[in-house]
């Protein structure tokens, strides 16, 4: 595998690696994220994936929580360890339980999931003897104090105890001497100070002889002197000579735990890369989420087709600064090796670029990708770039001396499992004749069979790429329309530099564009003016294609709903024909029934009526063994739900009279002589002039009609 450290340059992998650092907890961790490099094997890099996937499944899990504990750094334990006499100190000995408590709780949580996370547990099932390395520890270490026991042994616990007491009476004796020399007007304003673990009495300088005991010395200005009470003073001694045995025990506990800990060596360093592994894996999630990260496929072959692929960075930029960013859909393999983009500057030709090689560079270095899950990845033993203006004023390069010193890299080391990305291909010396020059170096790297992604705005590179059957043209997007550039890729032609248009929408004057217009051959005019047309009929057909697009997915979906709807009615006319089968063969057999309990109702005793009914009973048997498909009684079957006009409720006659009478009521209020009224059957409004009983008399225009209440609508 070969990393070249100028290409993670040009494509800022560096800063991707400075912020995947700020999610590490450890140093270690930090320092690996910030050295980050190619997996080996592709199947190398397929573990760290499945791994890196389990851990973001968690993640995205509200139930559970994944241990992410700082891996304590332990070097300088491991290195008094490595010395035969060698003696931890307090504060080195917390760092390997702090070590220890991580890796328990990785394990623990490793071992409690293994059946749903079996990745995570083979990772963590090499480590052992935790248990044992803890018990060592916390034999003599308090873990809440953070501190030895007062119990590590008899006689620490009976220093202490001595400690405890001694300091009590001291400070009673102090408390005693403080409210004396209070009530004398003695002390300065802070009353007491405390130095070398002693406290002592700020006693006013001209004071300091009425008060019994030891000085200790003055303030900066000579105000205050601080003095031991001579009840403390001997009590202080000992105090310290108590200090000083603690200490020696305290040393004497540290050697012991010491001695047993060398033995276990092996299992801190064990424990040690294991956390700083998982911080690192954390770490990659937690970026990843920022970025929206997901994993890819990895092919098998050199094939790569990737979906709404982002620049991560630029997405991070964007989002602050609540702009959205364009994702770009791109495909190379064996038929398609190189990809020529071209287009106006500031289109996003160089973007694009960059956003292939990090993208792929972060794959390769085990780190989840911007882009659709549906997207997957080809493998490359190397990874070749050429961005920027690179002048070198130490070896007195100019940016295209060292363009040329870059292709004569790329010649000697190119080959079928390289990826090339090579921006402005072509460009810094004469046009004409570094034109003629890039064609012959593209022509040398497509017969090595490697894969690229170009930027230029050279015709004959794109004449050239037209002509090759393994090379593809593309285009950003310009909208020639607003002179503005769309920032997305369209793969299939080449695009025009726009130069004009770009130079007018920057305020150029019209006048010196069109003196600029004069001086190129028509010839180019043509071909530029064609390569826009085309553009436009591009952009118009690609347009067509979404709408056909959306409208084909539209009518699929309304064909699928009403497949859905018609399987859903056939069931139901299918319950509903069984049900009135099953009814039907009741009514007929119960009809029968009792047509022969009408038949014999006479007969004194049910003798006849039983011999009927036995007779009807083996006829229906009978035709029940004949039928293929016999009517079974179905208890659960249910009355098939009825539409909704079905299902009104019918009024009662009650009901029905109570409406008759309201609409006798409205009728009588609204038979108002004089007022307006409308007959059945009849558009035009009459005049009531005269109600008599259940008989009206209306006008109709010129017309005087006899006519009922009946026939007059409300």
């Amino acid at each position: 595998m070969n990393f070249d450290q100028q290409s993670s340059k040009d494509l800022e992998f560096d800063v991707v690696c400075e912020l995947l650092s700020t999610f590490c907890k450890s140093q270690k961790a930090k320092a690996n994220a910030m050295r980050l490099s190619f997996f080996d094997q592709p199947a190398l890099l397929d573990k760290e994936l499945d791994l890196l996937t389990e851990i973001q499944t968690i993640h995205n899990d509200a139930r559970l929580s994944f241990p992410h504990p700082n891996a304590e750094d332990i070097d300088t334990a491991l290195n008094i360890l490595r010395i035969e006499n060698g003696v931890l100190i307090l504060n080195e000995l917390i760092k390997v339980y702090s070590l220890c408590q991580g890796t328990k709780l990785l394990i623990d949580f490793a071992r409690n999931q293994q059946e749903d996370y079996p990745i995570i547990y083979a990772a963590c099932q090499h480590i052992t003897g935790i248990k044992d390395v803890l018990k060592i520890i916390t034999e003599v270490l308090d873990t809440k104090k953070l501190d030895i026991k007062d119990d590590a042994t008899p006689r620490l616990q009976s220093i202490r105890r001595k400690m405890k007491a001694n300091k009590s009476e001291i400070n009673k004796n102090f408390e005693k001497a403080l409210r004396s020399c209070k009530q004398d007007e003695l002390l300065g304003d802070s009353e007491e100070t405390f130095l070398e673990n002693r406290r002592l009495l700020a006693v006013l300088s001209q004071y300091k002889k009425r008060v019994p005991g030891k000085m200790y010395g003055v303030s900066a200005k000579g105000t205050y002197t601080y003095v031991e009470p001579q009840e403390s003073v001997l009590l202080n001694k000992e105090q310290e000579q108590l200090r000083i045995d603690e200490s020696n025990e305290i040393f004497m506990i540290l050697e012991k735990v010491s001695l047993n800990l060398r033995s276990e060596k092996n299992h801190l360093k064990a424990f040690q890369r294991l956390l700083i592994r998982f911080d690192l894996l954390s770490a990659k999630v937690l970026f990843a989420k920022t970025y929206n990260g997901i994993r890819p496929g990895l092919n098998k072959t050199k094939k790569m087709h990737w979906k709404n692929a982002i620049h991560p960075l630029l997405y991070l930029k964007n989002e602050s600064q609540g702009v959205s960013t364009i994702g770009q859909e791109m495909e190379l393999d064996e038929n398609s090796r190189f990809l020529v983009i071209s287009g106006p500057n500031a289109g996003g030709k160089s973007i694009t670029l960059k956003t292939v090689g990090l993208l792929q560079m972060m794959f390769q270095c085990g780190l989840f990708l911007s882009m659709d899950e549906n997207s997957s990845c080809a493998w490359f033993n190397q990874i070749f770039s050429d961005i920027g203006d690179n002048q070198s004023i130490e070896n007195q390069l100019s940016t295209y001396s060292y363009r040329l010193n870059r292709m004569n890299f790329f010649l000697e080391n190119a080959n079928s499992e390289t990826l090339l990305l090579l921006d402005e291909f072509g460009s810094g010396s004469d046009p004409e004749l570094g034109g003629a020059l890039a064609e012959v170096f593209y022509t040398e790297l497509y017969n090595k069979m490697c894969y690229a992604v170009i930027t230029t705005h050279y015709t004959n590179i794109k004449i050239l790429t037209s002509s090759l059957d393994a090379a593809t043209n593309a285009c950003m997007l310009f909208d020639t329309k607003e002179l503005e550039p769309l920032f997305q890729l369209s793969i299939g032609q080449p695009g025009s530099s726009f130069t004009f248009e770009v130079a007018q929408h920057n305020g150029i004057p019209l006048d010196l564009i069109e003196k600029a217009k004069a001086k190129v051959s028509e010839n180019k005019l043509k071909v530029d003016a064609l390569t826009v047309s085309l553009q436009k009929e591009k952009s118009k057909f690609k347009k067509i294609n979404t709408e056909q697009y959306r409208s084909q997915n539209e009518a699929k979906k309304a064909l699928r709903t009403y497949e859905d709807k018609l399987d859903k009615l056939q069931a139901k006319s299918d319950r509903i024909n069984l049900y009135i089968e099953q009814q039907n063969k009741f009514v007929n057999v119960g009809k029968k029934f009792y047509e022969i309990l009408g038949k014999f109702k006479h007969h004194k005793t049910n003798k006849a009526t039983m011999e009927a009914l036995k007779k009807l009973a083996s006829i229906e048997k009978s035709k029940i063994l004949e039928a293929e498909k016999p009517v079974v009684l179905a208890k659960n079957l249910k009355s098939p739900e009825l539409p909704d006009a079905a299902k009104k409720k019918v009024p009662t006659a009650k009901e029905i009279a109570a409406e008759k009478k309201k609409a006798a009521e409205r009728l009588k209020k609204a038979l108002q002589i004089g007022g307006t009224v409308k007959l059945k059957n009849q558009k035009a409004l009459g005049t009531l002039l005269e109600v008599n009983g259940k008989k009206l008399t209306v006008q109709l225009g010129n017309f005087i009609v006899k006519t009922s209440v009946s026939e007059v609508e409300i």
